[in-house]
C-alpha cells in the first residue's frame, strides 16, 4: 500500500494528507525528517541508497531521511525509521527545520518541510539492501572535499542541508559525550537566555567555500603550521564564523573578514597561550600595529605579516580615515592583553575602577566592528560615528559580543581565573559570587542589553532627527545598526555551533 505524506504548510501546520507519489509529482509541500548520525569520533554516517529506488538511486546521501505518517509523531517516525533502513537505535535529538524545493528527476520534485535530527551511534549499522546498498562513515572535512570533486554523486538534498547549515556547522552538529571524571555544571546557569539560545540566526551560503580559502591562506601566511595550531583553527572555524556575523557580505568581502576571524585566533593564542613576558607581547602587538597601519614600517613574523595583508586588501576599497579609525580600535586592544599578562604572571586580578573599558576592549572585538562599516561600504563622519546616540548602540553591541563570549568560554576552560577579563571571573572575586550565581547575573545583562539594543535600534532614526541630522545621514547609520545587529547575533550563532566551546569543562564551583 501507498505511504500516506502529510501535507503542511509554511509554518508546518498540517493542511491535508497525499499519497507518496502525487506528492513528488505534483511537488506539493510535506513534512519530512533528515538524520545525521556521527561516531565516537564525530565521522559522520553515509548511506548509499539502493538502486531500486524510485528517485536518487545510487547516491550517496545522509544516515537516513523518511516522512511521518498520519498521526504518528515525527521524533518517533525518525527513530522507527533509522532502524528500519540501517539497524541502529539510538538517542535522536532534533536540531532545526528547513524548508527546500529541488528537482530529484525529470517529473519529481522534493518540497519538503525537514526535521533534522542528530544522534550519536558507537555500533556499526546492519543495513537493509531494499534501502541502502552501502555505507560508510566519513570525516566531515573529506566529505567536503567529495561534494566540491563529485557533487552529482550526492543526493540534492544532502547537498542543500550542507549549502544552508555549512559543513563545519553540520560538524557542530555531533552530540558530545559527558566526561566520566567532570560532572557538568548546571546547564540553566550556564546559559543564555533562552530566546537567544533557540533563535534563527541567518548565515552566508559562502560558508564552506571561506572556510577552506582561509585555511589555505593561514598556512600561507605561516600562521598554521603545527599540529596545536591545525586543531586550534578546527574548533575555532573561523569562516563559520564570518559566515554568521556578515551572512549578507559578498564573497569577495567575506573571504577578507574570514581571514580577520583567523588571524584573530592566531594572535589570542599568542597573547593568552604562547607568551609568558609582558614586555615581549607589548612588543609584538607594537610590532604588529605598525605593519599593519604604519605604511613605513615592515612586517616582522607572521602574525604581523597576516593583519598587514588583510589590511592591505580591504584599505584598496575603503578611505583613508577607514584604516586610521581601525587601527586605533586596534591600538585600543594593547593594554588589556599586556594588562591581563601581567596579572597572570603575579596571580593577581584588577580592580574595580576602570575595568569595563578593558573588559569591552579586551576581545579585539572593536575592530570586527570597523569591519562591518567596511563591508557595508558606509563610512560614518565624525559627527555621526562620535554621536552619543550611536556610540551608545556601539557600546551595547560591544556588551553583548564581550559577555556571550565570556558566559559561554567560562565553563569550557580548566581554569577560568587565569581569563583575568572574563567578567565571571571578576564577578567572583570583586563581588564575591560562586560560578553559577556569576553566570546567572551575565545571563541576565545579556537578556537586558540585547533588549536594550532593540529599543535603542528603534530609536535611533528619531534621535538623530532630533539632533539635526538629514534623511541620508539617518539612513546610513540605521542600515550600519541593522548590519551591527547582525553581528551580534551571529556572534552568539557561531558560539553555539563551534566544536571550540565543547572542549573542557570547568571543575571548580
Amino acid at each position: 500500500m501507498e505511504d500516506v505524506l502529510i501535507l503542511v504548510d509554511l509554518n508546518d501546520q498540517p493542511t491535508g494528507f497525499a499519497g507518496k507519489q502525487q506528492v513528488h509529482d505534483e511537488g506539493l509541500l510535506h513534512r519530512a525528517f533528515s538524520i545525521f548520525i556521527f561516531d565516537e569520533h564525530s565521522r559522520l554516517l553515509l548511506q548509499q541508497r539502493a538502486d531500486t529506488k524510485y528517485h536518487s538511486p545510487g547516491l550517496w546521501s545522509n544516515a537516513c531521511c523518511g516522512h511521518p505518517r498520519q498521526g504518528e509523531k515525527t521524533a518517533d517516525a525518525a527513530r522507527r525509521r533509522l532502524f528500519e533502513e540501517m539497524g541502529l537505535t539510538c538517542e535522536l535529538e532534533q536540531h532545526s527545520t528547513l524548508v527546500y524545493q529541488e528537482q530529484v528527476s525529470p517529473t519529481m520534485t522534493e518540497y519538503e518541510y525537514d526535521h533534522v535530527f542528530v544522534g550519536r551511534c558507537a555500533t556499526n549499522p546492519i543495513a537493509n539492501p531494499e534501502e541502502a546498498k552501502a555505507w560508510r562513515w566519513v570525516d566531515p572535512v573529506q566529505l567536503q572535499q567529495e561534494l566540491h570533486n563529485a557533487p552529482l554523486t550526492f543526493t540534492i538534498w544532502l547537498r542543500t542541508l550542507v549549502l544552508r547549515a555549512g559543513l563545519t556547522g553540520i560538524k557542530g552538529w555531533a552530540p558530545q559525550p559527558r566526561l566520566a571524571d567532570s560532572p557538568p555544571l548546571s546547564e540553566s546557569a550556564f546559559d543564555l537566555p533562552g530566546w537567544l539560545a533557540e533563535a534563527d540566526y541567518p548565515i552566508s551560503p559562502f560558508a564552506d567555500e571561506v572556510q577552506l580559502r582561509t585555511r589555505q591562506w593561514l598556512k600561507r601566511m605561516g600562521l598554521e603550521k603545527t599540529s596545536h595550531e591545525t586543531h586550534q583553527q578546527d574548533i575555532y572555524v573561523p569562516g563559520l564564523y564570518a559566515a554568521y556575523m556578515w551572512p549578507d557580505a559578498p564573497l569577495a568581502l567575506l573571504l577578507i573578514l574570514s581571514d580577520l576571524l583567523g588571524w584573530f585566533s592566531c594572535q589570542d593564542d599568542s597573547a593568552d597561550d604562547d607568551c609568558t613576558d609582558p614586555q615581549a607581547l607589548e612588543h609584538l602587538l607594537r610590532g604588529v600595529y605598525s605593519s599593519a597601519f604604519a605604511s613605513s614600517a615592515t612586517a616582522q613574523g607572521p602574525l604581523a605579516a597576516g593583519l598587514t595583508d588583510i589590511i592591505r586588501r580591504a584599505a584598496r576599497l575603503a578611505p583613508p580615515l577607514w584604516k586610521a579609525r581601525a587601527g586605533q580600535q586596534y591600538a585600543n586592544y594593547l593594554e588589556p592583553c599586556t594588562t591581563a599578562l601581567m596579572h597572570r604572571t603575579h596571580h593577581t586580578q584588577p580592580g574595580v575602577e576602570g575595568y569595563d573599558s578593558l573588559w569591552r576592549n579586551a576581545g579585539g572585538f572593536q575592530l570586527c566592528l570597523e569591519f562591518t562599516y567596511w563591508a557595508q561600504n558606509i563610512y560614518l563622519p565624525s559627527s555621526l560615528y562620535y554621536s552619543q546616540p550611536w556610540q551608545e548602540l556601539r557600546r551595547l553591541a560591544l556588551n553583548l559580543f564581550k559577555a556571550v563570549n565570556d558566559l559561554l568560554s567560562f565553563r569550557i576552560m580548566e581554569n577560568p581565573d587565569e581569563d583575568t577579563y572574563n567578567v565571571l571571573t571578576h564577578l567572583r572575586h570583586t563581588q564575591g559570587l560562586s560560578a553559577h550565581e556569576a553566570a546567572r547575573e551575565v545571563s541576565r545583562r545579556i537578556d537586558q542589553w540585547a533588549h536594550a539594543f532593540s529599543d535603542a535600534q528603534a530609536q535611533l532614526p528619531h534621535r538623530l532627527a532630533e539632533l539635526g541630522y538629514d534623511e541620508q545621514a539617518v539612513h546610513a547609520v540605521v542600515t550600519c545598526a541593522h548590519a551591527l545587529h547582525n553581528q551580534w547575533r551571529g556572534n552568539i550563532a557561531w558560539h553555539l555551533a563551534v566544536p571550540r566551546y565543547r572542549e573542557i569543562r570547568f571543575k571548580g564551583v
